[in-house]
């Protein structure tokens, strides 16, 4: 009892206990909340093994389309579990016929995506928190008329492999991100960004070559 009360001690000043219960909670409740969206949702809902998931996903499937994520999946949907976050659970979300297609070790963090086609993202891909994806206009841009009754363009997002994009992102529609690049915190990507480079601004530009 003494040893078990001596490491209690020891561990107190290094970590927050309170932290560890939120992982913990947070772990199980995401990775349950996993299975029952699969339950729900049957083969519109593939989400290959194994999977690292805290908090609870929104999986929103409205039609026959699908979401398809590879393996070694990982996604933080906890506020008590991010360190930088402002909270917006991860959502994803297809519309009609549309798909969400993600390669193996992908890591999401209060990521919202949004498909009216299809938005694929490639393997060892990180999306940093409060990033918005999403491959259409939402509303009609013209006429005023129609802004209300037409959901305007639609264009597929591709983001290759090892694509770090950080925080508060926003990656519209039609784009393609070029594998192992790097889109700063805070961009807006409306134009496609080219392999192995860093961009950031609103629009996002090209700062450089990360190629040496």
């Amino acid at each position: 009892m003494f040893k078990i009360i001596n490491k209690i001690y020891h561990l107190l000043p290094k970590t927050d206990i309170r932290y560890l219960f939120y992982e913990r909670y947070s772990f199980f409740s995401g990775n349950l909340s996993i299975e029952i969206s699969k339950a729900f949702y049957g083969k519109r809902l593939i989400i290959y093994p194994h999977y690292s998931v805290w908090g609870n996903i929104r999986f929103l499937i409205f039609g026959t389309g699908s979401i398809t994520i590879g393996k070694n999946f990982h996604a933080v949907s906890s506020r008590k579990r991010s360190f930088i976050t402002l909270f917006s659970p991860c959502q994803l979300t297809v519309i009609g016929d549309a798909q969400i297609v993600f390669g193996e070790h992908v890591g999401l963090n209060e990521t919202t995506i949004t498909a009216r086609k299809k938005v694929s993202i490639g393997d060892n891909t990180m999306i940093g928190p409060n990033t918005i994806i999403v491959d259409h206009d939402g509303h009609a841009a013209w006429p005023p008329g129609e802004r209300w009754t037409n959901s305007g363009a639609v264009s597929e997002v591709i983001i290759e492999n090892d694509v770090w994009i950080g925080m508060n992102c926003l990656i519209l529609k039609g784009v393609r991100i070029g594998a192992g690049s790097i889109i700063a915190a805070g961009s807006v990507v409306i134009a496609d960004v080219d392999p192995a480079s860093l961009y950031a601004g609103n629009p996002a530009k090209k700062i450089k070559s990360l190629v040496l």
